[in-house]
């Protein structure tokens, strides 16, 4: 079980750290020294909550800075194309989840969400306790998918559209033994939700 996540965590670095370097270039390419090195720190930032000296599993707490720093590139990126809110439990900080399980589905949010949408948006991650589980919400106000859509993902059949937010429901599956660990509601144009429920052991 532990070769699969790595093999699932493993792809999702290079993933990432191409998109990530993509915008900076794109802000170097503004002319802004300023805006370039805050985009270099953050994801700085962003790599030095990812090594955690080699633990597969942090705080949530420190899961969530990531995913600020994250945000920032991105908004240093795209300006005001979206609106970050968190609604955060601060009593589940402390809970340990496996590493890197916010990022790409806030980065699912942005590039085949708001950004298709050509409007501002808004990403809401939200973290509360419910009965025995943690429910660590990501939810967006871009162009959501109609239940075809969905379904193509989910049978990998989607493309690089599924990576991120397939490849991430399959580590938690893995990583719990339990297959029912996710929700998603979506409206196609209007929404997508996807709710990750964690065993707080």
């Amino acid at each position: 079980m532990k070769s699969k996540i790595g093999a699932l965590q493993e792809g999702i670095k290079p993933h990432f750290l191409y998109n990530a370097l993509s915008c900076i270039a794109a802000i170097a390419l503004e002319n802004s020294d300023e805006k370039t090195c805050n985009a270099i720190m953050a994801l700085g930032d962003f790599y030095r909550g990812y090594l955690s000296k080699g633990k597969n599993e942090i705080p949530l707490r420190e899961e969530i800075e990531m995913v600020k720093s994250y945000l920032e590139i991105q908004k240093l990126r795209y300006g005001d194309i979206f609106e970050v809110e968190y609604e955060i439990d601060e009593k589940l900080l402390n809970i340990l989840v496996p590493k890197l399980i916010l990022q790409p589905l806030v980065e699912n949010s942005i590039y085949h969400g708001i950004r298709l949408k050509g409007e501002k948006g808004i990403i809401k991650i939200s973290v509360y306790k419910e009965k025995d589980r943690a429910h660590i919400v990501v939810f967006d106000t871009g162009v959501g998918m109609s239940e075809k859509q969905l379904q193509d993902i989910m049978n990998d059949e989607g493309g690089e559209k599924s990576f991120g937010l397939k490849s991430t429901i399959e580590r938690i599956q893995y990583y719990y033994n339990d297959l029912d660990l996710y929700e998603i509601t979506t409206k196609e144009g209007l929404y997508f939700r996807i709710d990750i429920k964690i065993p707080i052991m």
